[in-house]
């Protein structure tokens, strides 16, 4: 199954909702009561969040966390990648000489083409789109053309 983790899904939730609170800075205990989470789970996801540029923070009495941009130029699949690592469904999907039947293998090629097509699919839906209120304006979803099919 197909699945990201519970952090990544935790971190979109951080994300999205500091996404509707545009240039509120929000500290880590008042986000952690807004979502639900427990404090110690946020304030990981922050700091992995701010060492990868999503997050902005500050010091002091008004201190805490802004997004590092717009809503609309942060992707899920740069979320996915912060916190997972390389979107990958395969291990050779991603870097080569993992896999021992590599120089063999004749569906390599196609589970590269099938990670391209997730990852652009990822990289097209923003935090601004994970946002919107009226689900009918979303785009259905179209069929998967894979390239050289």
């Amino acid at each position: 199954m197909l699945r990201v983790s519970k952090l990544t899904d935790y971190g979109s939730v951080i994300l999205a909702y500091m996404a509707s609170h545009p240039g509120q800075t929000l500290s880590a205990e008042g986000l952690s009561r807004a979502v639900y989470l427990p404090s110690a789970t946020v304030r990981k996801l922050l700091k992995l969040m701010k060492r990868s540029g999503l997050v902005e923070s500050s010091r002091g009495k008004n201190g805490g966390y802004t997004l590092s941009r717009p809503a609309e130029e942060i992707s899920l699949a740069q979320i996915i990648s912060v916190i997972e690592g390389p979107i990958a469904l395969t291990e050779c999907s991603v870097k080569k000489d993992l896999c021992q039947i590599e120089s063999h293998c004749a569906i390599r090629p196609r589970w590269q083409n099938i990670n391209r097509v997730i990852y652009n699919s990822l990289s097209q839906v923003t935090l601004d789109t994970m946002l919107e209120t009226n689900l009918e304006s979303t785009t259905e979803p179209q069929p998967i053309t894979l390239i050289g099919q």
